[in-house]
């Protein structure tokens, strides 16, 4: 059995990093002719930065392309011994169809596992770095301009210029607003600087709203609590998919003591793992479909392969997760609802095949 799990996993391996391969160039290829082309031209993108650009997009489209290249790479390895008869000669040697598909689910669970660390860390990452590229570098990673975040305790921050090596900040307002959500005070510096949450403020007004007029008061120095950090700041105003999980994680916290709804992002944040996870979920669906199909061929496979993976995105993103962003489902079972049912038919079909 040990010799008979090397050759399903090698084969399984070779055929699932070849439709990696494929599926991703295919992915470029369409993404660039129909979004990236234009976007390229009406920044004035030379030649090398779009190419670059294009890098930087592939780990998101492998993480979107990984699920069908599991499918697709059962149904052709599986399917290729089924049609040279590997798969009756086991079965004749008294090893059940449930004892081939245990390396392939094994193999299937732990490219989920690598798929979400690699979301994580690299494709987060990608993201992040196309961003700065796009806006031709002016997010520098030292300096943040136009930042507006919503603290807690009622305050809303506008921060013209956040300076990191100095810890300094210019032209800083912050307004507090009371229960009825009017403001009550608006603080003004034009220059700050912070030491943990610490911030000690130069050069400003203090106007108060003392119920029919404001109240003026200027001031050389003052010192205020600020429990959130710059750095912190910064980040909340990126992209989600720029985000790793324990920052969007600690962004959701953050908003929730701030009041703030976070419905949208705790969709991103269960997304963030349920969607990579779709590679085991394709593997328990494709092990027992393979016996169907798998001896019509690989063009037959490639396209139960398309029709799969676009009823998946079909339910997981246009209706399951549309429902969580609206309201109308909790964030986690918006984003695991289609797993549970692709999943649920995958175990149905493994029961009912000969074993």
């Amino acid at each position: 059995m040990r010799v008979l799990d090397r050759y399903i996993l090698r084969e399984l391996l070779r055929n699932f990093l070849f439709s990696l391969l494929f599926f991703t160039i295919l992915l470029l290829v369409v993404r660039f002719s129909e979004k990236e082309m234009g976007k390229f031209i009406s920044r004035n993108m030379s030649v090398s930065s779009s190419i670059f650009s294009l890098a930087l997009q592939t780990p998101g489209f492998v993480i979107q392309v990984a699920p069908p290249s599991v499918l697709f790479a059962i149904f052709f390895s599986l399917g290729r011994m089924a049609q040279n008869n590997e798969i009756t000669a086991m079965k004749s040697a008294g090893i059940s169809l449930y004892r081939v598909f245990q390396p392939v689910l094994i193999a299937a669970f732990l490219i989920a596992l690598f798929m979400i660390v690699f979301n994580d860390r690299v494709a987060t990452w990608a993201n992040g770095r196309d961003a700065e590229l796009k806006e031709s570098g002016s997010r520098r990673s030292d300096i943040a301009t136009n930042v507006v975040f919503a603290g807690s305790g009622g305050r809303v921050f506008h921060i013209n210029l956040i300076m990191f090596n100095n810890r300094a900040m210019q032209n800083v307002t912050i307004h507090e607003f009371g229960e009825d959500n009017n403001v009550q005070r608006e603080i003004f510096a034009s220059q700050v600087s912070w030491e943990g949450q610490s911030w000690r403020l130069t050069r400003g007004i203090v106007r108060t709203f003392n119920g029919d007029s404001w109240e003026e008061e200027p001031y050389a120095r003052k010192e205020l609590i600020v429990p959130e950090d710059p750095e912190f700041m910064v980040k909340s105003m990126r992209d989600l998919k720029e985000m790793s999980f324990f920052e969007m994680r600690e962004l959701i916290k953050h908003k929730k003591q701030a009041g703030q709804p976070v419905r949208k992002d705790r969709v991103s944040l269960h997304d963030k793992i349920s969607f990579p996870f779709a590679c085991f979920i394709m593997a328990l669906l494709g092990a027992p479909l393979f016996m169907i199909f798998g001896r019509s061929g690989m063009a037959v496979g490639f396209l139960l392969t398309m029709f799969t993976s676009f009823l998946y995105w079909g339910i997981a993103i246009a209706v399951f997760e549309a429902f969580g962003n609206n309201g109308k489902l909790p964030p986690m079972l918006a984003c695991w609802a289609a797993n549970f049912i692709f999943a649920a038919v995958g175990i149905g079909l493994v029961y009912k095949v000969k074993k």
